[in-house]
């Protein structure tokens, strides 16, 4: 008889180890008309107290992604390191009401940065936005694993978090 205890998840800091290493993906969003678009970006990954991770990017709020994310509030990240390292994020993406600056500012840099140079102004410009990234799903592997010929680690939002 199977067992119905769950299988335990990964340990999602695995995933924003490898995005801090390789620090820009490529993201996905869907354009107005229905079609997919993808930019390279920088986001920034954080662990909740709750273990759920959390992505944030600087952004121009009157930029493409914005038109993109009001009409499908969805945005698919994808890295991949120089030694075919892999790790995708597959999110909900809407935008801060009230950036964090400081949370570009601190990690050391490639990962940190100075948000201000991105805007005429600075962070005060009323262009100036953070987009959050809430993953439903989350994928990685080192390059060395995959070679050997190991899974992918998958984490998965709870249904408290997300219902995808």
């Amino acid at each position: 008889m199977p067992s119905s205890t769950p299988t335990p998840q990964p340990d999602p800091t695995g995933f924003v180890t490898i995005a801090h290493r390789v620090v820009w993906c490529a993201m996905a969003t869907v354009d107005v008309r229905g079609r997919p678009r993808s930019r390279i970006v920088h986001p920034v990954w954080t662990i909740g107290t709750d273990g759920v991770p959390v992505g944030r990017i600087v952004s121009r709020r009157g930029s493409p992604k914005a038109a993109h994310l009001a009409g499908t509030p969805f945005a698919s990240c994808a890295y991949r390191g120089e030694d075919h390292t892999v790790a995708v994020a597959e999110c909900e993406a809407g935008w801060d009401p009230q950036p964090d600056w400081d949370l570009f500012r601190v990690p050391p840099y490639p990962v940190g940065f100075e948000p201000d140079a991105m805007f005429a102004g600075g962070t005060g410009s009323p262009d100036a936005g953070v987009v959050v990234l809430r993953p439903w799903r989350l994928r990685w592997a080192e390059g060395g694993d995959l070679a050997a010929g190991h899974a992918q680690q998958v984490w998965r939002a709870s249904d408290a978090v997300s219902t995808r």
